[in-house]
């Protein structure tokens, strides 16, 4: 009898010193059957079910191809920022880390990075053999053309805290002259007229001019630029505005080439399309300026 009472004794006295059990703490982060641009889920794609999950690394100042997802899929931001826009109904959403996303299916979309490179996890739901993304259809030579404009143009904010904090002025009459001198250079390689594409970049130098000049006078009214990382101008930026100048020089011959008919109505029309804000869209109608000029 007492040694049953005993064991009975350090069996309570065990459980009273034994180690709760850790709170488990949960967050929903997305639920959701409709996609950000309000599109519904209709159904998850016929096949045995594969689910891949992919850590996606996207640098600063990118742009990325217009593409369509053929299957439900859902991205999480780890760091940095991202403006994803649609192709057709010209719709945007940002979204910064911590944030979660529905993404499209079938709908032609694409992300931007600002400043800051962006890096993201993103789970699909689908079925084997179905690719977790697809190109989209062909872009109109004019289309590709304004693209690639408009991420060069994107260029200009970070070159613009680079000024900032030198000091240097915007303008850069021998760089400028370099940028034209190899347009100059490169252009028969492509296809170009020499003057040509000397006229062409000397409207793309002074569009990125106007965006410089814009953030400038926007900091000196506050009295400071932005805390955000930095770009080295020498070693990242200007290797990545020589690298597309070749891509323009290419998008510029197969326009030349394929140029509309009604090309001033043509142009308006496809800048309005961008969606950009107004100042951006100004930037790119002065870097389009003499686009459209007889040949």
């Amino acid at each position: 009898m007492i040694r049953t009472f005993i064991t009975l004794f350090l069996l309570a006295l065990l459980a009273g010193c034994s180690t709760p059990p850790a709170q488990l703490d949960s967050q929903v982060l997305l639920r959701t059957s409709k996609a950000w641009d309000g599109s519904p889920y209709p159904r998850y794609p016929d096949g045995p079910a594969e689910l891949t999950l992919v850590k996606i690394h996207i640098p600063p100042e990118t742009t990325l191809d217009w593409h369509s997802h053929p299957q439900p899929n859902a991205g999480y931001l780890l760091a940095g920022e991202l403006l994803v826009e649609t192709r057709d109904s010209n719709k945007q959403v940002s979204i910064k880390a911590g944030d979660a996303l529905a993404e499209i299916v079938d709908g032609v979309h694409r992300g931007r990075t600002g400043r800051q490179p962006a890096e993201l996890i993103v789970f699909y739901a689908g079925s084997q053999g179905v690719p977790l993304s697809q190109p989209a259809a062909s872009t109109t030579p004019l289309t590709a053309l304004l693209n690639s404009i408009d991420q060069r143009l994107l260029i200009a904010h970070a070159v613009a805290l680079n000024k900032w904090d030198s000091g240097q002025p915007v303008e850069a009459p021998e760089r400028e002259q370099q940028v034209i001198a190899n347009a100059r250079a490169q252009a028969v390689r492509f296809g170009v007229d020499e003057q040509r594409a000397a006229l062409f970049f000397a409207d793309q130098i002074e569009a990125n001019k106007l965006l410089q000049y814009s953030a400038l006078s926007r900091w000196h009214a506050v009295g400071s630029a932005p805390q955000t990382p930095r770009v080295d101008l020498s070693s990242q930026l200007r290797p990545q505005l020589d690298r597309l100048q070749r891509t323009l020089l290419g998008q510029l011959a197969e326009f030349d080439r394929n140029r509309p008919t009604q090309c001033q109505a043509n142009l308006a029309q496809a800048i309005a399309q961008q969606g950009k804000d107004p100042q951006q869209s100004l930037a790119l109608i002065r870097a389009t300026t003499h686009l459209c000029s007889p040949q």
